[in-house]
């Protein structure tokens, strides 16, 4: 049957009690976006949207969800990033959009018309290998060391313009017959003492092994610089997600090229791009 969609906005109101005023608000907004690919546009109408018992069972389980402090994401299993909506589930980070500002930077940086080969380390969801496999000429790569995330990013691969060859191993272990013209990287970065700066909703909900750095907050970088080092061609790029405390370590590996920071949309110094002699 047709239903409003105030209806059901009204429902998760009343029920969900984990969240209020506008928190509550853009969470609903968020919910029909990705549950029912209803635009915010849609709510303010109030369109009918198909809705039938099993949604409405459904529903009150993704209530039950959100009461428990389970990320929106999670409930359905998707977000969106940059131009489409990727599945998710709990062996994947929720992308963010600072993340979304790195893809930015990348496409911007080396739109042009010669062919890129590109590596994404520790991959995830493929969110960042996919989205730059759409939008550069390019062939991509993604790895990561979770067998679980391998097979949600293979998931995400909808178009054949998406087509990135995704493989379950860690860069250490790593040693391709080629090299790449641009390496990028959002490793874990969360180092052991911060724990206590991280919500506990991203802990709860989040895997370990996609946010802690294993006791030294540059083990990634190191594992990067020195894959760089071999498999990066000359005037190649390396993009990196950082963690804004470390900047000056992650300068460090890199001495030898020709680096800059660059700042996200709230000021913090978010991702570095080095460019090999």
């Amino acid at each position: 049957m047709k239903v409003p969609i105030s209806k059901i906005s009204n429902k998760l109101k009343e029920m969900i009690t984990t969240y209020s005023g506008r928190d509550l608000d853009n969470l609903i907004i968020k919910y029909f976006f990705l549950k029912f690919n209803v635009s915010s546009t849609e709510i303010a109408l109030d369109k009918e949207i198909t809705f039938t018992r099993n949604n409405e069972i459904l529903l009150i389980e993704d209530i039950k969800k959100i009461n428990n402090n389970v990320p929106v994401q999670h409930v359905t299993y998707s977000e969106f990033f940059y131009y489409k909506k990727f599945n998710l589930n709990e062996h994947v980070l929720i992308p963010r959009p600072e993340t979304e500002e790195l893809v930015l930077i990348i496409i911007k940086k080396e739109k042009n018309n010669s062919l890129k080969k590109i590596i994404d380390i520790g991959t995830g969801s493929g969110c960042i290998a996919i989205s730059l496999k759409k939008h550069l000429k390019s062939e991509v790569i993604g790895i990561d060391v979770s067998n679980e995330a391998v097979l949600i990013a293979k998931k995400n691969i909808s178009e054949k313009d998406e087509n990135v060859n995704f493989m379950n191993i860690g860069i250490e272990n790593y040693n391709p017959n080629t090299q790449f013209d641009i390496i990028v990287s959002n490793p874990p970065y969360v180092a052991d003492n911060e724990i206590d700066s991280v919500d506990k909703i991203v802990l709860d909900n989040e895997p370990a092994l996609a946010l802690f750095s294993k006791g030294d907050p540059l083990y990634f970088y190191k594992k990067i610089a020195s894959f760089s080092d071999k498999y990066l061609k000359n005037k190649g790029r390396i993009y990196l997600e950082i963690n804004d405390n470390y900047l000056s370590g992650v300068f460090d590996l890199f001495k030898n090229y020709s680096s800059e920071a660059i700042k996200d949309i709230y000021g913090k110094d978010r991702f570095v791009v080095c460019e090999k002699p």
